[in-house]
């Protein structure tokens, strides 16, 4: 995964990750670090999916304003 964030920031994309607890290596490696601080693994998964339908429905809203 750090290859694909390092290959991606090359090429001048914007990096998001998503991970548990403290980051870990993932963390600084990204621009945006979007950590869910706990240590239970169901807890973190569940939360990275509602944390991506979110940010789903703001790409959605972004691209598309004014659409119900």
């Amino acid at each position: 995964m750090l290859s694909g964030v390092a290959e991606a920031r090359a090429r001048g994309l914007r990096t998001i990750g998503l991970s548990g607890r403290k980051g870990g290596k993932l963390a600084p490696a990204v621009e945006l670090a979007i950590l869910v601080p706990s240590d239970d693994t169901q807890r973190i998964q569940e939360s990275h999916i509602a944390i991506g339908h979110v940010l789903a429905e703001l790409v959605e809203q972004a691209l598309f304003p004014g659409r119900p």
